[in-house]
């Protein structure tokens, strides 16, 4: 389960939703702050920054009725940052991308912190 919502305080329609999310979600499919440079001997140098919730994408996939697509719909075009709850954590973050097609929802999720 996880919960959008505006960083305001707000009341009526597009405030907030609670999706339940599919299988097919991804909440840890992440890559670490590493890179790999050649180096003249034949070697390398493997560069860790470590990782970071900031580094972390969201990729999202549920069934919505249709009133339920539409406060998604208004919280995507009409807010910059939004609060996102999941079983991972509470994180303030920004949608990337809504497809909507009859229903079946898949939304990107960029986490800032």
């Amino acid at each position: 389960m996880i919960g959008i919502s505006k960083t305001t305080q707000a009341t009526g329609d597009g405030a907030a939703i609670i999706i339940h999310e599919l299988s097919q979600s991804r909440l840890r499919n992440e890559a670490a702050r590493v890179s790999r440079s050649a180096t003249l001997d034949g070697g390398c140098v493997i560069d860790h920054q470590g990782f970071s919730d900031s580094d972390r994408t969201f990729d999202i996939r549920a069934s919505l009725d249709r009133d339920e697509s539409d406060i998604l719909w208004n919280l995507f075009t009409g807010q910059t940052y939004l609060n996102v709850s999941t079983k991972e954590g509470f994180f303030y973050g920004v949608i990337e991308n809504m497809a909507d097609e009859n229903g079946s929802v898949r939304l990107s999720i960029l986490v800032k912190e």
